[in-house]
């Protein structure tokens, strides 16, 4: 892989109208990791709606102030499994709000994701699982777990597993099995006996997420990015467009594509509203949200122009 930049080698040398336009957006100069996003705007926004999924096998909506809980527990659960600072787990799952929540409580507490979609052929999943050397997994169901096959050795290797959909297949122990629900419980129990997790290295040089390309040339490469990385996508996309607070946003790309998880983080950060959303229900979901911001491709527009 890819060595990730560090902070020092951001540079950024926007033009007066830009500069003056970032003055006007909110300051996350002081911000060290994402994770340190989420409890700003669950003070900010509080009962406001940030998530909805109508279309998730477990159809969800959280507030701000929910989404920022369930990520603390999320993060206290991972850190109980031994989850810690300079760890990666792999999270092959598609876009909805299980998967900010899981991906939001690994960085807080210190860990990397290694992402994929769980659509990915099984061979590059795998693949993935070895080449990030992630030290568990997080997936979309019990269905891809099975389809991923993993050898006595590859589970071996695994401290956990957790099914973001359904229910767990096995007991205790390393490499144990647990559903969604069962990993917030963990971490609503250590929290309410004061074992958070601890706070990350506060390092922008830190690893937040490896990015897979898509593997048609030959096997995936690992893309490394920090949390300088990401940050300062947070920090300069406002000299593009000013959401504010309670905007609507629908998403249907890919959650592991770098452009629609910037813009992900993005919109949440200036307290969008987001309803995730499928390319099978996209064009009601258009017409029922009337939304203010829709991140898509070239070709998703041509298809909505043409009449899909």
């Amino acid at each position: 892989m890819a060595r990730a930049a560090s902070p020092a080698e951001i540079h950024w040398s926007g033009s007066r109208r830009d500069r003056q336009a970032l003055a006007q957006r909110a300051d996350w100069s002081g911000l060290t990791g994402l994770e340190q996003l989420w409890p700003v705007l669950a003070a900010r926004h509080g009962d406001a709606l940030a998530l909805e999924a109508p279309h998730a096998a477990t159809p969800e909506q959280l507030s701000y102030r929910q989404l920022q809980q369930r990520i603390e527990q999320a993060a206290a659960a991972f850190a109980g499994l031994g989850v810690g600072a300079g760890d990666v787990v792999a999270l092959f799952a598609e876009n909805g709000p299980r998967w900010l929540q899981a991906d939001q409580g690994l960085m807080r507490a210190g860990a990397a994701d290694a992402v994929r979609g769980s659509a990915a052929p099984v061979e590059e999943l795998a693949y993935i699982l070895e080449d990030s050397g992630a030290c568990g997994l997080v997936v979309e169901s019990a269905a891809l777990l099975a389809k991923l096959n993993l050898s006595p050795e590859a589970r071996a290797r695994l401290r956990f597993v957790v099914l973001l959909e359904g229910d767990r297949e096995g007991g205790e122990g390393p490499g144990s099995c647990l559903s969604w629900g069962e990993l917030l419980e963990r971490g609503a129990a250590a929290l309410a006996c004061g074992m958070p997790a601890p706070p990350p290295p506060a390092a922008g040089a830190r690893l937040a997420t490896i990015l897979y390309t898509s593997g048609t040339t030959g096997q995936p490469k690992g893309v490394p990015l920090s949390h300088a990385n990401l940050l300062h996508q947070l920090r300069h996309l406002g000299v593009a467009v000013a959401p504010k607070p309670g905007d609507r946003v629908v998403s249907v790309l890919p959650i592991w594509h770098s452009y629609e998880r910037s813009a992900e983080y993005f919109l949440l950060a200036c307290g969008c509203r987001q309803t995730y959303t499928t390319l099978k229900q996209l064009r009601a979901d258009l017409q029922r949200v009337k939304p203010h911001y829709l991140i898509s491709v070239p070709r998703l527009w041509e298809a909505l122009l043409s009449g899909f």
